[in-house]
């Protein structure tokens, strides 16, 4: 009731400041009545629209009738000692705007200067203007490309594709003027819309680019493990994040423990990152939202890239099928870590056959997407992810009973661990009119971790079986995901840009499925027991939405929308009724001020025994027990830019969430999840922080400093009665990045990252308790801890350098020898903690790191 009294507050606050803004016209034309003696007769909402210019006490009337009006759309006539002003006839421009291959552009710009109106494509290309009557010079413009200036006579609704140019030469000198997708224009706070061409950098960890690492460059959001692809953004946790592949939801997103992620950045187009200010048209997490898309596929070259680095090799290839209406683009990444550690173990062997060990690690990713156009209206597209980790191990030893020179023992114990992902949407998307467009979708995604152990013991006399001992063991957790997503883009006029849709999807949660097999006994007689067990649980999450970017003023701006979501498993349902509400304010054109609330619920948890995100680790729906969680986030921002070149941001956030769950069964590696409802506790976190965001960027320069300040706290009463410090409560980070571009063919990028150290719980006393007489050893002993992380470890700072060595080949493809070097002097940060008692009776925290200075290459052709 508060929050929506606050709203209503807000709203007629919105109101007042938006007839403050419609007065600049009503004076233009109260000056020119005094001017000249005229009545001026006119529709009063005529003055919502911006004057040219003003009116000049040395001009005529009909010198300061066009200053005033021309370019507006109003036209006049002028009839005795009256002026009568005519509303203008509106008509919509709208149409796709992409490259010249057919690839759609997300958040492109498109801007009329002479009346001061635009518009970003969404993240389909469509955009949508309503103008008067007339001529009008649009600037369409998207960074990488050569800005597109066209000329068009309005005198009904027009609809067209444009198309952009890459600028292939050099792309640090394009300038993008009016950048609508710029925070100074958006509407939202904590909204940062990554390309290609920033997940691709100079250096990138291995030589290999990775988008969750790009992520934790950002201010307001935490790594956790040092080298793991954690994400903990204003204080939430990594299972908090949802992230969004072409509209399905990816469930697993770190490759070889988290040293890459599941992305692979070679097919990815664009990528938005929301870390407060939610739109209504993203729910079921409540900490960030990466929403990435896929790029379609040329539709009328083929092209493609070829990389080989360190760990892993990627081949992406993309062309017409049928030229201008049917596109194919395939990525395919792998990891050969299984084929340096081969000849190591193959040797090995053959020096001792009596114990013979083999260890393999591999990963794949597999994008595909293929792209149909009926029209420039309408397009089919069906878009594929597959990606999997496997992990194997085996031993086969060979023991000769010294005792008994005739007895033999063979142990063999194997086992596997595999997880992974599978995503794949059937989209459709039709522009209904020159306001309105839809896109229908239909989602499917699966997500698995298996583990398989076996172990196996015999005793042989004279090659005779004596006894057998054989155990087998496997653990299974599988989700899967069905159902749809219907949007609907509607842009009545130049003020409102509404959304509005539905998305429902199936849920079909195995937290874990066991099987277990032991036999024992000899050649004549063994025993045989099998023991299993499964749960399940289905869902059903239904969301319905709607949202309106609405301009009040020439300077005010508001996102007010609304998310209702039903969800329902095992008998139990939730209904969960989320405001989401954003406001910008722009000042001056180099200054503006922006708030935001919003709301979010989660109703699948993942239960993890470690902070390390382990393929172990398993997800779990809301029940009639465990409540969904729910957070809410208030933010506030100024966005500036200083110089034509210099840009800086500054936000502040506080963040309250209930429910949290902390799920407590030791470091134990498979998790007892059948009874997981009794394992855990319920709590509540805060956050709250201040975040600088400073960018510098020239034709060969670029500079970015990223800091903050932050405050991370956890309350669970049955554990601790009292807040205390998340264990990522990173009071200052700070993220430092250059690149400098010496020509057209050597480049190079640093970067330099410090925060302060994460906390670890160590306890304070050792109490010794009452021994009885003559029994030794007979007292017992209690660890007493002060409260949960009690201390902080080390601060964390590393360098990190790379450089590009490029050529073009006599068959005009593209080069790229890229040399980088982890961690460049070295700094051995902490990984993991041990307490130690020291001989005072005292304990400590005593820090590992296990990650020294790490060089790595690439080479990457462009054809």
């Amino acid at each position: 009731m508060r929050v929506l009294f606050s709203m209503l507050i807000v709203c007629i606050w919105l109101s007042a400041a938006a007839q403050s803004g419609q007065t600049e016209m009503s004076k233009a034309i109260g000056q020119m009545q005094q001017l000249y003696g005229m009545n001026f007769v006119y529709d009063a909402s005529l003055t919502a629209v911006r004057p040219k210019q003003k009116p000049l006490p040395d001009k005529t009337l009909a010198e300061n009738l066009r200053r005033v009006f021309g370019g507006t759309g109003i036209q006049w006539e002028i009839q005795d000692k009256h002026v009568l002003l005519l509303r203008p006839n509106l008509y919509t421009f709208s149409g796709y705007i992409r490259l010249e291959n057919g690839e759609s552009l997300i958040n492109a710009t498109v801007f009329d200067a002479g009346t001061q109106t635009g518009t970003l494509s969404n993240e389909h290309g469509f955009f949508s203007m309503t103008l008067p009557e007339g001529n009008h010079v649009i600037r369409f413009s998207y960074a990488g490309c050569q800005e597109v200036n066209k000329a068009i006579s309005l005198q009904a609704d027009h609809t067209e594709t444009v198309y952009l140019k890459e600028n292939i030469t050099s792309l640090g000198e394009v300038e993008i003027r009016a950048d609508l997708n710029s925070p100074l224009r958006t509407t939202q706070t904590g909204k940062i819309s990554l390309t290609p061409e920033r997940l691709n950098p100079g250096f990138s960890l291995l030589s290999s680019p990775d988008l969750v690492k790009t992520l934790q460059s950002l201010p307001g959001i935490s790594s956790g493990t040092e080298l793991l692809s954690g994400l903990y953004v204003h204080g939430g946790r990594n299972d908090e994040n949802l992230f969004l592949l072409d509209g399905t939801p990816v469930y697993q997103i770190n490759h070889l423990g988290g040293l890459f992620s599941a992305f692979n950045t070679d097919i990815v187009k664009n990528v938005d990152f929301y870390k407060s200010g939610f739109p209504a048209r993203y729910g079921g997490r409540t900490s960030s939202v990466i929403d990435v898309r896929t790029r379609d596929g040329n539709m009328k070259e083929h092209h493609g890239t070829f990389s080989i680095g360190l760990l892993d090799g990627r081949i992406q290839w993309e062309g017409p099928i049928v030229k201008d209406k049917t596109s194919f683009n395939i990525a395919m990444r792998r990891s050969w870590a299984d084929l340096i550690t081969a000849p190591a173990f193959l040797l090995q062997n053959r020096l001792n056959p009596n114990d013979k060990q083999n260890m393999r690690y591999a990963f794949h990713d597999i994008n595909g997407k293929l792209t149909h156009r009926f029209s420039d209206r309408s397009r089919i597209s069906l878009s594929l992810y597959s990606g999997n980790d496997l992990l194997k191990g085996k031993s086969n030893q060979k023991f000769q009973i010294f005792s008994d020179e005739t007895l033999q023992e063979l142990y063999q114990a194997n086992f596997k661990l595999r997880w992974g992902n599978l995503n794949t949407a059937l989209a459709w998307n039709y522009q209904f009119n020159p306001k309105l467009s839809g896109n229908f979708a239909a989602v499917y995604t699966h997500n698995s971790s298996m583990y398989d152990y076996l172990e196996d013991d015999r005793y042989l006399k004279d090659k005779q079986l004596q006894s057998h001992t054989r155990m087998e063991r496997y653990n299974h957790s599988t989700i899967h995901d069905a159902g749809y997503s219907v949007e609907f883009d509607y842009r009545p006029n130049g003020k409102h840009h509404i959304r509005f849709g539905s998305n429902y999807l199936y849920h079909l949660f195995r937290p874990q499925s066991q099987a277990s097999k032991n036999l024992s006994g000899n050649q004549e007689e063994a025993d045989s027991i099998w023991s299993r067990s499964r749960n399940i649980h289905r869902g059903h999450e239904l969301s319905v939405y709607a949202e309106d970017d609405v301009t009040l003023s020439r300077k005010l701006k508001v996102n007010a929308g609304l998310r209702y979501t039903l969800y329902q498993t095992n008998g139990s349902a939730f209904h969960s009724l989320e405001p989401r509400f954003a406001l910008s304010y722009q000042w001056t054109k180099d200054l503006t001020l922006k708030l935001s609330y919003t709301e979010m619920s989660q109703f699948a948890h993942q239960l993890s025994s470690t902070y390390l995100n382990l393929p172990t680790d398993c997800w779990v729906p809301s029940t009639s027990r465990i409540r969904p969680m729910h957070s809410r986030q208030l933010a506030g921002g100024l966005y500036a830019r200083l110089l034509p070149q210099l840009s800086l941001s500054l936000e502040g956030y506080y963040r309250f969430t209930e429910r949290l769950l902390e799920y407590d069964t030791g470091n134990n590696l498979m998790l007892p999840a059948d009874k997981w409802e009794n394992l855990v506790r319920t709590g509540n976190g805060k956050s709250y922080g201040l975040e600088a965001r400073l960018t510098f960027a020239n034709t060969q320069n670029a500079l970015e400093a990223n800091y903050t300040l932050s405050w991370t706290k956890e309350k669970f009463k049955d554990f601790y009665p009292d807040w205390y410090p998340g264990k990522f409560d990173n009071r200052h980070k700070l993220n430092l990045a250059f690149s400098h571009k010496f020509n057209q063919r050597i480049d190079c990028y640093a970067a330099w990252t410090y925060h302060s150290g994460d906390r670890a719980t160590v306890p304070t006393q050792y109490v010794q308790g009452p021994s009885l007489p003559g029994i030794p050893d007979s007292g017992y002993a209690e660890l007493i801890y002060e409260r949960p992380n009690n201390i902080t470890l080390p601060a964390y700072h590393r360098l990190d350098f790379g450089i590009n060595f490029r050529r073009t080949t006599k068959r005009g493809f593209e080069r790229i020898w890229n040399i980088s070097i982890y961690n460049v002097y070295c700094r051995i940060n902490p990984f993991y903690t041990k307490v130690e008692q020291t001989t005072d009776g005292s304990f400590r925290g005593k820090s590992f790191g296990i990650f020294p200075i790490l060089p790595s290459f690439s080479y990457t052709l462009k054809f």
